[in-house]
């Protein structure tokens, strides 16, 4: 047949993933990271080896990205690099290969196990550290404030410092060892650190008690022992133990999305061999293995289906919990679950090309990546420590001149709570805690963010601009509205419908085949099969005559008035395509073709219109039939008959008019105006994932999931502002406090141990805060 085509604008990408660039990224797992300053000394470390082009260093991943000449550097000169900066990068043996189940962010399988290995051996250190250091910290406070067990129990050693010293000397100089060797390593550089403010503290404390034990008389003029500060030096090594200890715990669970998914990844698969299937490792199939899948079993690797039939669950992907059917010519991706049938597929994409492991590479480079507010972090971090030093030393001056007696004492208890209380910590994790949790819990909902500036440009938008076909609409032909004679029998119909369609190679002929397909029909032999140029197909069954087309002539014979060219313009006003079926010389059918809008399409308009945003569809189609989808589906504005070249330009007048201006395309022939706009949205399939042109890529076809995606990165983006909050809060309200700025109206001055557990609580908030974007639902599934 040869019906009015409806104009499409839109095709499937089915080519291999692109080219890696020349000087590509590698990322390496960096050890003993703790604060905003340990990440800029990281940093600056690496970029001062000659041949580094750029690095940018994650606390919450704990990884080194870097871009350098491979001619000019070799991994083990920026492990060097780290090392003689007091930090450990862990770099494999060889040079970078790729993983062969997939080089997820640049990393090997052998850093992978090698950063595992240290991450656990790290929280085990910390583990024993802690619970040592508690035990012997409960010892001195009960040897410190026996006195005041009173009747409770005799304590003849209560108040022995040298008992408190013997206790506290492990404490301070072994389990607080992380923290002297940082800081060390600092110095010999002329820089300070978090680990500086913690080991300074700590050992002013320390010192001052161990000479006032050794030699009481220093600081006493009337032979009175003086006051010992052991139990808060080892408490402030108690309390930061133990909160690092849960911060290794906490950024653990925040990895532990894109393991899951990886984990998906089947051990062995039944691959074909000598003729014969066997199980092999999965890590060994390459590009035209056949595979075969039974029910329950994983997808081990992205293909084609070449024989057989089943149900693929590809929630774990999309987000999407139906199973989708897959027959012959569909495509499989590796990770999925096959639910009932078995097929066998052929191999298309193995090892680092799979969709599970582009996943994992965007999803680490989106963690890994660094928003535009996290700059100012950075520059406050690099001024930070020094700072705290000079407001530490200026207490201590306005305590030890013009403060209460015992001045000295008071002086040095208000200088060490300073010290402790500023540790930058939570103001280092607030912005990668937060986007590392949401980016991977956006990875489990089939939504991938490809770097962390997407999160921020999504609190600037004003303008959603939603391409029609693909987007909205499912963007494929199919009957949306009929006619049937009457006066004819439905079966016979049906039967010549489906029989004449069955040899039409049109696009428009599949939807009404499709259609036929659904009906009881007679099997009808046909004759004389033939496409008349410019008005369809006809053919003879039986007796008759029957055309299916544009049939003009036909439809002019129509009274205006009679039913069905009433439907026939409604149909055309609203842009559909028409087909009608005449036999002989009677009108008996008519079809009306257009693509059908997804039926959570109006939900999903309403939604992002409830960010206040203006929601404008674009399309190549004629302008009746965009319009016609626009109101059903509620849009503000419709923009119609642009050529896919020139949707580009639509997005930069809207820019020239002010608006910020996001995108949503299917990522193909979209890729400019997704470029073009200051957010691009691109909704797909599996296969388009390595898009360069999307900042946030829609995994599966519903169109709910661009709010899902719009939800999610905006609760992501109001977690890192409620974690900056707290992190510049606490510090701007802490240190004044800590400084003693309460004294004057309370008499109270805050204990260094009492600093040393707000310091380690507003790091665990922080991370407890980002961690809870794991639970994250969208509104639609809530």
């Amino acid at each position: 047949m040869n019906a009015m085509p409806q104009a499409h604008d839109h095709h499937h990408d089915t080519g291999p993933p692109p080219a890696p660039s020349a000087t590509p990224s590698q990322s390496y797992p960096v050890m003993g990271m703790h604060c905003a300053s340990c990440v800029k000394t990281v940093e600056e470390a690496i970029a001062a080896v000659p041949g580094v082009e750029s690095v940018s260093v994650n606390l919450a991943t704990s990884k080194a990205t870097v871009t350098f000449d491979p001619h000019k550097v070799h991994p083990q000169d920026l492990a060097t690099a780290v090392k003689d900066a007091g930090y450990t990068l862990l770099v494999p043996e060889d040079k970078p290969r790729t993983d062969s189940h997939g080089d997820h962010a640049g990393m090997t399988d052998h850093s992978a196990h090698l950063f595992e290995g240290a991450q656990a051996e790290e929280l085990a250190d910390y583990r024993r550290r802690t619970i040592i250091s508690a035990a012997l910290t409960l010892g001195i406070m009960i040897v410190g404030l026996g006195h005041m067990l009173g009747g409770l129990m005799r304590v003849p050693w209560h108040g022995d410092p040298r008992l408190e010293l013997l206790l506290a000397t492990p404490v301070v100089w072994w389990a607080a060892l992380p923290f002297h060797r940082a800081t060390w390593a600092a110095a010999r550089h002329f820089r300070t650190d978090m680990n500086t403010l913690i080991s300074v503290g700590t050992l002013i404390a320390y010192t001052y008690s161990l000479v006032v034990t050794l030699w009481p008389s220093v600081f006493s003029a009337d032979g009175a022992h003086p006051a010992v500060y052991f139990e808060t030096a080892a408490m402030i090594v108690t309390l930061i133990l133990a909160g690092r200890w849960m911060e290794a715990r906490a950024k653990g669970k925040a990895r532990a999305a894109i393991q899951e998914l990886l984990n998906l990844r089947p051990a062995t698969a039944r691959a074909k061999r000598n003729g014969e299937f066997v199980d092999v490792d999965a890590a060994t199939l390459v590009r035209g293995d056949e595979v075969l899948l039974r029910p329950g079993e994983r997808v081990a690797a992205d293909g084609v289906v070449i024989l057989g039939g089943s149900s693929i669950d590809e929630s774990m992907l999309t987000g999407e919990p139906l199973p989708v059917a897959k027959g012959i010519g569909d495509t499989v991706t590796g990770g999925t679950l096959n639910t009932t049938g078995s097929i066998t597929y052929r191999v298309t994409r193995s090892g680092a090309n799979t969709t599970l492991s582009q996943i994992a590479r965007l999803v680490e480079q989106a963690q890994g990546s660094k928003p535009p507010i996290q700059k100012l972090v950075d520059r406050i971090a690099a001024v930070f420590v020094p700072a705290v030093f000079a407001i530490a030393a200026l207490t201590f001056l306005v305590w030890a001149f013009i403060g209460p007696e015992p001045r000295f004492l008071l002086a040095m208890k208000a200088a060490v709570a300073v010290l402790i209380i500023a540790c930058p910590c939570a103001l280092g994790l607030a912005t990668p805690a937060a986007i590392m949790v949401g980016t991977g819990r956006g990875a489990q909902l089939g939504l991938l963010f490809r770097n962390a500036a997407a999160l921020e440009s999504l609190a600037q938008i004003d303008t959603v601009v939603l391409d029609k076909t693909g987007t909205v609409t499912v963007g494929e032909p199919a009957v949306v509205g009929e006619w049937v004679s009457p006066e004819i029998d439905p079966r016979e119909f049906w039967g010549v419908i489906a029989a004449m369609e069955e040899r039409s190679e049109h696009p428009l002929a599949q939807a009404i085949s499709r259609r036929a397909g659904t009906e009881e029909a007679d099997t009808v032999a046909i004759a004389d099969f033939a496409a008349e140029s410019g008005q369809g197909i006809s053919a003879r069954a039986g007796s008759s005559r029957w055309r299916i087309g544009r049939l003009d002539d036909r439809r002019a014979a129509l009274k205006a008035d009679s039913p069905l060219a009433r439907d026939l313009a409604a149909w055309e006003r609203e842009g559909h395509s028409l087909a009608l079926v005449s036999r002989d010389d009677a009108v008996v059918g008519a079809f009306a073709i257009g693509d059908r809008i997804k039926p959570d399409a109006a939900a999903t308009i309403r939604r992002l219109k409830s960010h206040g945003w203006r929601v404008i569809l674009l399309s190549g189609d004629r302008r009746t039939a965009a319009e016609h989808v626009g109101a059903q589906i509620g849009v503000d504005d419709v923009i119609a008959e642009v050529l896919p070249q020139d949707k580009h330009e639509v997005i930069r007048k809207l820019q020239s008019a002010g608006h910020r201006v996001a995108m949503v395309g299917d990522g193909i022939n979209d890729a400019p105006a997704l470029a073009a706009a200051d957010l691009g949205i691109a909704i797909g399939t599996g296969t388009d994932v390595a898009k360069e042109a999307a900042d946030i890529t829609v995994l599966g076809h519903h169109a709910g999931a661009i709010a899902d995606g719009v939800e999610l990165g905006k609760r992501t983006l109001s977690t890192i502002r409620g974690n900056l909050f707290w992190a510049f809060f606490y510090n701007v309200a802490a240190i004044p406090i800590a400084a003693g700025l309460l004294y004057p109206f309370t008499g109270m001055l805050l204990s260094p141990a009492i600093a040393a557990a707000a310091m380690a609580f507003s790091s665990v908030f922080v991370l407890t805060n980002s961690l809870r974007l794991r639970a994250f639902r969208p509104v639609s599934s809530a």
